[in-house]
């Protein structure tokens, strides 16, 4: 048999070779980049927001394939495939366990994505320590003494005197490259997304040290740390860590509910009369999936909060009132989930009512009885109601949630005959123009101010028939406030205040200033007093005295 010399295999081509991987660094790679390539060309991203959520897997899959290729496709020996993979992986695990501190997601302009702490970043509990540790020089006796009375222009609970975002005192001075706001104090200010509620002579706010929530007051002069109430509780999730709600200041107490469910009722001195954890009290499901975030709210001699129920165990117990004085629960209703808003008062149909937009539901109920008058079912994924309504004249609200929601304007018509209980709603429009998650939106009887979503594209709609009037720039996850006759807008990512004028046919900036030249996460509703500005982010606490005309 003759001799048949069977032909050596012929090598694959460097091209070939890197083909597969080279295709997964530019599929992966574009998709992980889309959310900055979408901001670059100024995509609307709120439709792509699933999509943009999902590209930040892109970079471990991509990685995952590429690590695949290399060790089992790439044709290079074992001892160098091995080799270099085991030197990759104990370079990634070092550089990640030595230089990464914590990773949490946030939320843009151009969508959401992770923020890496590194451990060369100094942490806001840090700044805290060293910034106490400079304060115990200080005496303090120096202070003037506590003083919490309300005041007509005070700030004293969440979205102010009415609920609102509504500063009626006030008229701005609208060029800020002349009068600029002036900064009356800063100070470390770690972890959370309460709010500060300012009476008298002190501001009070949430924060998580470590693994325990704490109530602090400053002293709204010099932002001097007053005294600081702390407890065991600690809520995690990759949004950010910490208590979400806005502490109450009412007769002399200030009342504060944690994201784990701890209600608090404190003297403005800071000592402790009572406590209660409304989760257990109420027997309702663990705490929502970001946290309880609806602030306390004083009906009469009440304090209301919404815990939510537990599918299982329903218990009547999804919103519940204890006594002021003693904790005694005086009422609760409900079986629906907890949302992201918070109870508030509102006087319809000539009746005072406590407005509660629930999980999956918008309802009045009567504050004496607590039982509930009127419904709107309003079901969102994940609960995701998280907006105050707006109460507007002849018995409307306005509310809004997810992209797939929109928005609606809502009519509450009383009982139409004496001794009769019925309550009706219509629905005189609704649309997608407006899906407020963040931001509370504010009006001002004519017009609708909102941030679109999670890329916080300023809009207008018209009051009457919900139409867009304007769209302006995006301001991220940030938050707004109605001062007299200009909209006071807070970026959530890059540390501006701006100031818009209202009534306006298309967006019209009058001024701006920097707060923050390295922003972290300001999301916290804003508070003004007097002319006061108090904002806070992830690490600070800053009050501005605002320049008036």
């Amino acid at each position: 048999m003759p001799y048949v010399q069977t032909p050596e295999p012929v090598p694959r081509s460097f091209l070939k070779r890197i083909l597969f991987p080279l295709s997964v660094v530019i599929v992966f790679g574009s998709i992980f980049a889309s959310p900055w390539i979408s901001h670059a060309f100024e995509y609307d991203t709120d439709e792509a927001i699933p999509f943009l959520m999902f590209s930040q897997l892109a970079l471990p899959i991509g990685v995952i394939l590429l690590t695949i290729w290399w060790l089992f496709f790439s044709g290079l020996s074992w001892a160098v495939r091995l080799g270099v993979f085991f030197v990759l992986l104990i370079a990634g695990a070092a550089g990640s366990f030595f230089s990464i501190r914590k990773t949490e997601m946030t939320s843009h302009a151009y969508g959401i994505m992770p923020r890496f702490h590194f451990v060369w970043e100094p942490e806001a509990e840090e700044l805290h320590k060293k910034h106490l540790e400079q304060e115990v020089a200080k005496k303090a006796d120096d202070l003037k003494p506590i003083d919490a009375t309300v005041g007509k222009e005070d700030f004293a609970n969440f979205r102010g005197p009415n609920f609102d975002g509504k500063i009626n005192h006030l008229r701005l001075e609208t060029d800020w490259t002349a009068h600029p706001p002036k900064v009356l104090w800063k100070q470390p200010c770690p972890g959370g997304y309460s709010g500060v509620a300012v009476a008298g002579n002190i501001a009070v706010t949430m924060q998580q040290r470590g693994e325990q929530e704490v109530v602090v007051c400053y002293d709204r002069e010099t932002g001097r740390e007053r005294w600081a109430h702390a407890y065991d509780a600690f809520h995690k999730d990759v949004m950010g860590h910490g208590p979400r709600t806005t502490p109450t200041i009412h007769d002399g107490h200030i009342y504060t509910l944690g994201a784990r469910g701890h209600l608090h009722c404190l003297t403005v001195e800071g000592k402790p009369v009572w406590s209660i954890n409304i989760i257990e009290d109420c027997r309702a499901k663990a705490p929502p999936e970001w946290g309880l975030s609806g602030s306390p709210l004083i009906v009469g001699d009440l304090v209301v909060v919404n815990a939510g129920t537990n599918s299982l165990d329903k218990a009547d117990a999804a919103m519940v009132a204890y006594r002021q004085k003693d904790k005694k629960r005086m009422w609760s209703v409900g079986n629906r989930p907890a949302g992201y808003s918070s109870p508030q008062l509102a006087s319809l149909g000539g009746m005072q009512q406590v407005l509660l937009f629930d999980g999956a539901a918008l309802a009045g109920y009567d504050p004496k009885t607590g039982k509930e008058m009127w419904t709107v079912p309003w079901v969102t994924k994940m609960d995701m109601n998280m907006m105050q309504p707006i109460v507007l004249p002849e018995n409307r609200i306005f509310i809004s949630s997810e992209l797939d929601n929109g928005c609606a304007m809502l009519k509450i018509n009383p009982p139409a005959k004496k001794g009769d209980a019925t309550w009706t709603v219509e629905t005189l429009w609704k649309n997608k123009n407006l899906a407020a998650r963040f931001a509370n939106p504010v009006s001002d009887g004519k017009h609708i101010y909102g941030l679109q979503y999670l890329a916080g594209e300023l809009r207008c709609l018209d009051v009457e028939s919900g139409s867009l009037v304007w769209r302006g720039e995006r301001q991220g996850p940030g938050q707004m406030l109605l001062v007299g006759d200009v909209l006071l807008v807070v970026n959530g990512n890059d540390g501006v205040v701006t100031l818009f004028a209202t009534g306006t046919s298309e967006p019209k900036e009058l001024t701006r200033h920097q707060v923050w030249e390295k922003n972290d996460k300001t999301w916290n509703t804003p508070a003004i007093a007097g002319d006061q500005l108090f904002i806070r982010n992830q690490k600070e606490i800053v009050c501005l005295k605002l320049p008036t005309k």
